[in-house]
């Protein structure tokens, strides 16, 4: 099924109740856009690859000003078929990645949801690894070793999971595999000020919340490192960097960055 809805509003964090999985279908892929029209096929072609079948998506549109979201309803068209579901959801004004984030997944009928930003990729066993770790009883997400791509190269998510070292900055990236349960019993994603560190309060709160994840260590996922990330773009500026350090630490009084 190959839908392109048009959504006025949502409910960030809602309790919207247990998820009844379609067809059997235990991964939806949640897709944040935003002016990534260069590179959001290459990503949707990724989630095509997987080896997880069956397999939903839903791509969250932020009201991009370039041709990404017609170039997302186009090839929903064609690989409908690839699909339990499949839909492209459009934003008439941009609310930011939190709330594009929660959109996806308020709208996901899986147990399991996978995060994934609009300019990175995924190796073709990536969910159905991360997805035989996630099931396991006590697990609330599940997240592999990274591969970064593109201005820069390197590895990063090395490390096993640690409120510990959590506590001394972010290493756990947003390109992760949460039970749906997880994102209510947090709240969802949380709008910051600065943009970009979306994903470390996110595991801040999962840590706050007494939940606990599991790496795989495989390199299953790729971190695309360009000028027009969030992070070169924002986050990274000096004066930023204090302001979302000063947010995270209010937030949460226990991190010690």
């Amino acid at each position: 099924m190959a839908r392109t809805l048009s959504e006025p509003s949502e409910r960030p964090g809602a309790s919207i109740g247990t998820a009844s999985a379609p067809d059997g279908t235990s991964v939806t892929v949640c897709v944040s856009l935003f002016n990534y029209g260069h590179y959001v096929i290459d990503c949707l072609e990724s989630v095509a690859h997987q080896t997880l079948e069956p397999l939903s998506l839903i791509v969250v549109d932020d009201a991009s000003t370039d041709q990404g979201p017609e170039s997302v309803s186009t090839w929903i068209e064609e690989h409908r078929g690839r699909f339990t579901e499949a839909t492209l959801i459009r934003h008439a004004s941009n609310r930011g990645l939190a709330a594009a984030r929660n959109h996806a997944v308020s709208r996901a009928r899986t147990p399991f949801v996978f995060i994934l930003d609009a300019d990175n990729l995924l190796y073709p066993r990536c969910l159905e690894a991360l997805s035989r770790a996630a099931s396991a009883d006590g697990v609330a997400f599940a997240y592999s070793i990274i591969e970064q791509f593109g201005e820069v190269r390197g590895l990063q998510g090395c490390d096993g999971w640690s409120p510990t070292q959590l506590a001394r900055g972010n290493y756990v990236d947003a390109m992760a595999l949460l039970r749906r349960t997880t994102w209510e019993r947090v709240g969802g994603y949380r709008a910051m000020s600065t943009g970009g560190w979306e994903d470390y309060d996110f595991w801040c709160r999962c840590v706050e919340s007494e939940l606990s994840g599991v790496l795989v260590p495989e390199i299953l996922c790729r971190y695309r490192l360009h000028g027009r990330s969030m992070l070169r773009r924002s986050t990274d500026t000096l004066r930023n960097h204090l302001r979302v350090c000063d947010e995270i630490r209010a937030a949460h009084p226990w991190v010690e960055l």
